[in-house]
Parts: C-alpha cells; sequence; structure tokens
C-alpha cells in the first residue's frame, strides 16, 4: 500500500484508531489482503478461527441462520473476537457485494505488536464490541 492508502486506512477504520502510521504501516506490510466475490462465504458460525479481516471494499451480511443481523462495509471489521477470546465463530458472514478485506492473523499480530500498539489495538476491538452491544439492545427494546 502508498504512504496515502495507508494514511487513509489509520482515518477512517476504528481498528487503526489511536496507532501512528509508522504502526499502521508495519500492521499492513505484515497483513495480507484478500479478494472475494459476491455470494461467497467468509466464514460459518461455530467454526474456529484466528484471522480478523477489516473491509476495505465491499459490503458483508452477518448471519444467524438465513437471518441477517447486521450489514458491514469499508472500515468495519469482522472475525476480531477469535482473536480475542479463542471462541468459535459467532456467525456466518456472507459477501453481498464482491469485497476486499485486510486479513491479520493471531500470529502476526504477536509477533509485531509492541505493548503499546497491542493495547491500542485491544481498546479498539472492545469499543467496536461495545458499540454492536448497544445496538443489539435497541434492537431488543420495545
Amino acid at each position: 500500500m502508498t504512504p496515502e492508502q495507508i494514511r487513509q486506512l489509520t482515518k477512517r477504520v476504528p481498528f487503526f484508531q489511536g496507532l501512528q502510521e509508522s504502526d499502521v504501516a508495519k500492521i499492513v506490510a505484515r497483513g495480507m489482503t484478500m479478494r472475494m466475490l459476491k455470494g461467497e462465504t467468509l466464514f460459518y458460525k461455530g467454526t474456529s478461527g484466528n484471522q480478523m479481516y477489516v473491509v476495505l471494499a465491499g459490503k458483508l451480511g452477518v448471519y444467524q441462520g438465513e437471518k441477517i443481523i447486521a450489514t458491514l462495509g469499508p472500515g468495519d471489521m469482522c472475525g476480531e473476537m477469535a482473536l480475542v477470546n479463542k471462541e468459535t465463530r459467532s456467525a456466518t458472514v456472507k459477501l453481498e457485494e464482491d469485497s476486499l478485506f485486510f486479513v491479520l492473523t493471531e500470529t502476526t499480530l504477536n509477533k509485531l505488536l509492541t505493548k503499546r500498539v497491542a493495547v491500542q489495538l485491544l481498546l479498539n476491538i472492545i469499543g467496536t464490541l461495545s458499540r454492536r452491544l448497544l445496538e443489539a439492545n435497541k434492537r431488543q427494546d420495545p
């Protein structure tokens, strides 16, 4: 990625908020990008995984059974709970459009993170999970 693309990623992707551009550049250099097509499944509920995904382009549907419970787009992330709690996937994620992802594995995170960066990334993940919980609670309130 170019320095300008990294700058944009740092600004618009919650996962990278609060990090210096040099930190984001290191993470991006160690991660990989992946393209998938509309209709494909990124992962299934109940499967194990050690990767998280940041949506760079496209649209994903998060499913519980046949019901779509959330839609994710550029800047959103999924799969982060597998890195945090080592649990199986809590939902199935399918592509609603052709999409491009930044993929980060647990191994890559562990190898390249300083304490400062690790703490910031965990805070970013916690913030995302908290927002999702609040949104879920709002949907359930009568």
